[in-house]
């Protein structure tokens, strides 16, 4: 049964069920009766805040009450927080250095600097029944006992109170290690991993003949987007029974490092509408939908275009949260769950999504869905994985940039496979070209590198994020 408390177990069993009655009107009912008090606090507890406000001529005005008096309220990003402002200045006044507990840095991604999450001891004693709680929601770990081993880089922790947690960060011949000697202990092992670190732990894995359908795994990908052709790359691989009913043992998290872990979450629901909208178009670029909890956050799409999408806007609500986020910009785009999107789905599964207790959104990444070079960046990581075969032969990383005009996607081949690279690029090119033959556009050259050639990186940074598109030449 785990290693939680029976009053544990208890307690989310109640807490589920009481979610469950609720709807995603009702909930956001609840949510804006925080939202006055969380922005009220930024105002008089954090000196940056009040620098901010007084600037907007907010400083005498009434905390929100709504979303519509919440917009008068100005946007902030990291620059307007973290490169302007102290910690000191930040951190509420009412929060003394003696209840901090924990930094967390953001990933450094959106530019040169950082932004900081932090931690309160008081948070340190609520974090594990809040994982604890979305581990049960989505793998009934209350039922089986599990082993989470946490392959996520730059420090990222899990602590737990009903699984047992192995956090070895970007470490694959570790994790390996611990998941053949431990894992079979127990009745699940769930992976939490970034796509690309997964492709090496595959990888590793293989070399050493890792039997994975005798540990039961699952998985929580993090970190960056991906394609429906991954995650069934990566069921497959892991003998994860995907599309089966009840099988959705693969699915994705997406957390800001400033703001908080799993702020947004796919369900099973979720993950049924993403495959069959890709079934239904295979060269779709699709967005990730996304489940999320009104009462942990409130959730805006801002200047949305024609087609709904815009800026992805968050105010946390937790009014004791060392640093008040009050309309931050994530620097994401998104977009709000449409009626024709449920049109793939048959009845059951539309309904079952219908009754999420949860807001749904479609996230769209950190850029719009066609970027400056003319091809996708999210068509590349459908493709990369399109041919199984191809795919095993492949490291997972890649450029995509414009030489002279022309555009080239260059592939780096993984260490030690034996095919040819002028293969594996025809491969490649040849799905490349039948993409272009139905929806036109440009093509790029595909190139692929031996894994010791690769121009951008022989041996991958696992601590950082992969920049997948480098300037043009």
């Amino acid at each position: 049964m785990g290693l939680a408390a029976p009053w544990a177990r208890w307690r989310r069993r109640a807490l589920l069920g009481l979610l469950y009655r609720q709807s995603p009107a009702s909930l956001e009912h609840r949510a804006l009766k925080r939202l006055p008090r969380a922005v009220g606090r930024a105002a008089a507890q954090s000196a940056a805040y009040r620098t901010i406000y007084r600037e907007a001529g907010l400083e005498r005005s009434h905390p929100p009450q709504d979303r519509d008096a919440l917009a008068n309220y100005p946007i902030l990003e990291k620059a307007d927080l973290f490169e302007r402002f102290s910690l000191e200045e930040l951190i509420a006044d009412n929060v003394p250095v003696g209840d901090l507990a924990g930094v967390l840095t953001s990933s450094g991604h959106g530019g040169p600097n950082f932004a900081f999450g932090v931690s309160t001891w008081r948070d340190k004693r609520l974090t594990p029944f809040d994982i604890d709680l979305g581990l049960e929601h989505a793998f009934g770990t209350d039922q089986r006992s599990t082993l989470l081993v946490n392959c996520l880089p730059m420090g990222v922790f899990f602590d737990s109170r009903s699984v047992c947690v192995a956090n070895v960060s970007v470490r694959e011949d570790m994790a390996c290690a611990i998941l053949r000697q431990a894992g079979p202990r127990f009745e699940q092992c769930i992976l939490v991993i970034d796509p690309l670190f997964a492709k090496r732990l595959l990888d590793y894995a293989a070399e050493l003949g890792m039997d994975w359908a005798g540990l039961a795994p699952r998985v929580i990908l993090g970190e960056e987007t991906f394609s429906e052709e991954f995650r069934s790359y990566l069921a497959d691989a892991l003998a994860i029974p995907l599309d089966e009913p009840g099988g959705q043992r693969v699915r994705s998290s997406m957390g800001v490092g400033e703001l908080g872990l799993n702020l947004f979450f796919e369900t099973a629901e979720t993950i049924d509408l993403r495959r069959a909208l890709h079934r239904a178009d295979p060269d779709a670029l699709l967005p990730t939908f996304f489940a999320y909890s009104p009462l942990r956050s409130l959730v805006e799409i801002v200047d949305p275009d024609e087609q709904g999408v815009g800026d992805l806007v968050i105010t946390m609500l937790d009014a004791k949260a060392p640093i008040p986020m009050i309309r931050y910009r994530t620097g994401d785009r998104a977009r709000h769950l449409l009626p024709e999107d449920l049109e793939a789905l048959e009845p059951g599964r539309r309904a079952a999504l219908q009754r999420l207790p949860f807001p749904v959104i479609a996230h769209l990444g950190r850029k719009p869905a066609s970027d400056e070079s003319g091809w996708p960046m999210d068509r590349c990581k459908a493709l990369l994985y399109r041919d199984p075969a191809v795919a095993a032969a492949l490291s997972g990383a890649f450029v995509l940039r414009r030489e002279a005009g022309v555009l080239r996607w260059h592939v780096q081949r993984r260490p030690g496979a034996s095919e040819a690279p002028e293969v594996l690029a025809a491969g490649l090119q040849a799905l490349v070209d039948a993409v272009v033959a139905k929806r036109g556009g440009d093509s790029p050259t595909v190139r692929v590198w031996p894994y010791e050639d690769f121009p951008w990186g022989m041996g991958l940074d696992h601590e950082r994020k992969f920049r997948y598109r480098v300037d043009d030449a």
